[in-house]
């Protein structure tokens, strides 16, 4: 056990939940009040780290880092190709897309920024609302997994380092990296993650409790959303003792295959040539104007649209980061950097951009169409009945809903299972490149953390809360993944400078 990655970070989240059992309005408020000092000093320094590390990921595609093999020349690949891709893809993108694919676009629409000085529900209000979902959901956003995991993968296989966050930072830091300090950076990255992971853990708590609701009248209540949490969890725990080879890829896979199936039948049955022409002249948009609607150039001084949107999805990619790039680079033996690039970063990128131009401009569609009904069910039941709602103006709308609902559940099973390995060997010093499992035990206790504050935010916070926990859980990832950058950036010279 690494004790000072261990107990620090569990005694921390405990406390959190002490805190929130006894007092859950002065929790919030004072959740309320670091969330908004973050989006006040620190949105520049989330946008503007995203935009040098996509700048990092394409020079490392075509210099000479790019043909260097992880793990060696002779090294195996763990996985095929397609299963490699299919388990990095569901690995990362967990609920996010299912629970803003219908809602971030509409809301968009309705509720343009007051400073881009568009009309709500104008065809203008309209093309920014997709472009925009592109900013937080494609090539910037994977980019900070990319180089994380990248520079994790490289140590880890080819430089012997040890299975550590603190890993990242080592070809920066050198012997100033201790081994206390090493363990003190895991603490601090497992206690941000697994608040991260709660967040995303309430999104699908959410989503799941209202499609229980339109499916089987099933009220949402606490007591659903810990059934379900529970269920979660357990068959979570069930896949990752079953291994790394056997479970979560088992998993992947049929993730993969819904998420396709989902968005053939809605491109077959919903507006085709509006989502197609809509997606297209959005992803232009989003391509000509890429570095003032990333770095927000247009936004004045005291508006808090990005804080409350842009920077809330960065800091939620951030805080998965260090730890989620602990299990990316593991499964990435034997292949090199250059594949490693497209299956992480270019490929997820293009999935993104399929997927939100066919759910974001299916729900587009129809709330022009019905003027406004999707954008009333968001105020009233909330941003997770969306999507149902969607579904209610397509055939076989209940049967697509529970489809939907199977997708949600397995997406968090597959994303749990993952993280869950990846925490598991960050709390011991046994895991190595020939020895990467971790005992079963330290699995279940974290990933029943995991439920418990998922839960606990899923029924007390909301929407709101969630985007405030990714909040306060993305500052410490960023300077950690920031710190990987310039890792990566050493090691290429290392690693690359035999290539030449």
């Amino acid at each position: 056990m690494k004790p000072i990655t261990f107990w620090p970070a569990l005694i921390g989240i405990l406390v959190v939940l002490a805190f929130t059992a006894a007092d859950e309005r002065q929790f919030v408020a004072v959740a309320t009040s670091m969330n908004s000092t973050i989006i006040d000093n620190f949105s520049g320094l989330f946008l503007y780290s995203a935009v040098a590390l996509l700048a990092l990921c394409v020079y490392g595609f075509l210099s000479p880092l790019g043909r260097v093999r992880i793990g060696g020349a002779g090294a195996a690949p763990i996985y095929s190709p397609f299963r490699w891709f299919a388990v990095s893809l569901t690995t990362v993108i967990a609920m996010g897309i299912l629970f803003w694919a219908v809602a971030e676009p509409v809301v968009h629409f309705r509720e343009p920024p007051a400073f881009i000085d568009i009309a709500p529900g104008s065809a203008a209000a309209m093309a920014f609302s997709l472009s925009t979902v592109f900013v937080h959901w494609t090539l910037a956003p994977y980019a900070i997994y990319t180089v994380a995991a990248l520079t994790f993968a490289l140590g880890f296989y080819n430089c012997g380092y040890s299975f550590s966050v603190g890993s990242l930072l080592r070809p920066l830091l050198g012997r100033h990296l201790s081994e206390p300090v090493a363990q003190l950076v895991d603490g601090l990255v497992l206690f941000a993650v697994v608040v991260g992971m709660s967040a995303v853990l309430s999104a699908g708590l959410l989503l799941i409790g209202d499609g229980l609701q339109y499916l089987f009248a099933i009220p949402k209540s606490p007591p659903v959303y810990a059934a379900t949490a529970g269920f979660i969890v357990a068959v979570a725990l069930l896949s990752a003792a079953s291994g790394l080879r056997q479970g979560i890829q088992v998993l992947a896979r049929i993730n993969t295959m819904l998420f396709v199936l989902l968005l053939l039948y809605l491109l077959v049955v919903g507006p085709s040539v509006f989502i197609v022409e809509l997606g297209g002249s959005s992803l232009v948009a989003y391509l000509i104007d890429f570095f003032p609607r990333q770095l927000l150039l247009d936004e004045p001084e005291g508006s808090n649209w990005s804080g409350w949107w842009t920077t809330a999805f960065y800091a939620s990619w951030f805080a998965w980061a260090p730890l989620s790039c602990l299990f990316l680079g593991k499964i990435a033996r034997g292949y090199t950097v250059r594949q490693f690039i497209l299956v992480n970063l270019l490929l997820p990128s293009l999935f993104g951009i399929l997927w939100f131009s066919i759910f974001g401009g299916s729900a587009l569609y129809f709330d022009n169409l019905s003027n406004g009904e999707l954008y009333g069910a968001y105020q009233s039941e909330g941003l997770a009945a969306m999507a149902y709602q969607l579904f209610s103006y397509l055939p076989g709308s209940t049967l697509l809903s529970l489809f939907f609902v199977f997708a949600c559940f397995i997406s968090f099973i597959t994303a749990t299972d993952s993280n869950t390995d990846a925490i598991g060997g960050l709390c011991m010093k046994s895991v190595t490149a020939e020895h990467m499992g971790s005992p079963f035990g330290i699995k279940l206790l974290w990933a029943s953390v995991i439920g418990v504050v998922g839960w606990c935010s899923a029924t007390y916070l909301g929407a709101d809360g969630i985007k405030m926990l990714a909040n306060l859980a993305g500052l410490p990832g960023v300077l950690i993944v920031l710190g990987s950058g310039v890792s990566l950036v050493l090691l290429a010279r290392r690693l690359g400078a035999g290539l030449r």
